[in-house]
């Protein structure tokens, strides 16, 4: 590593100087200003040269790289709407129990959902008690779930 640095140094002296002697050959004028610009170009290379050599054990597969992002991409995309159809099924519950107890019924739904047009929706709703009238009518007014997927328990 010592002996790189070295090395590198060295070769930013070398040129260094070679441009001050260059310089001092050109006269004066516009020869003078393109030799300075020019020369600073070959010191920044001097400079920056060892860079383009170092191997920093990358594998820059861009195809690899991209295959890897969409796929993290689809993961994120699955889990945000594994949430987002758990959180409906967990609210539509809620909202149900509620209606119980505001008609003075306890009661303790589990909601599933199905997908349309990319969008969780609730399917079906099976209840932990017999079959209420009156429950089973708003889950169908309110929330669209038809009597033929409320599953009651039995007496």
């Amino acid at each position: 590593m010592m002996e790189l640095f070295r090395g590198w140094l060295l070769g930013i002296i070398a040129t260094a100087l070679l441009m001050a002697v260059i310089y001092h050959l050109i006269p004066a004028g516009k020869l003078r200003a393109a030799a300075r610009f020019s020369g600073g170009l070959v010191l920044l290379l001097a400079v920056l040269g060892p860079l383009a050599q170092l191997d920093p054990g990358w594998d820059l597969a861009y195809d690899d790289y991209a295959l890897a992002i969409q796929r993290q991409i689809d993961d994120y995309q699955q889990e945000n709407l594994n949430r987002t159809r758990r959180i409906i099924a967990e609210r539509t519950a809620a909202y149900i129990s509620g209606k119980g107890d505001e008609m003075g019924i306890t009661c303790h739904p589990t909601v599933t959902t199905y997908m349309n047009d990319g969008i969780p929706y609730p399917d079906t709703v099976t209840m932990d008690i017999p079959l209420q009238k009156e429950l089973a009518d708003c889950i169908a007014r309110e929330l669209g779930i038809p009597p033929e997927r409320q599953f009651w328990q039995e007496r």
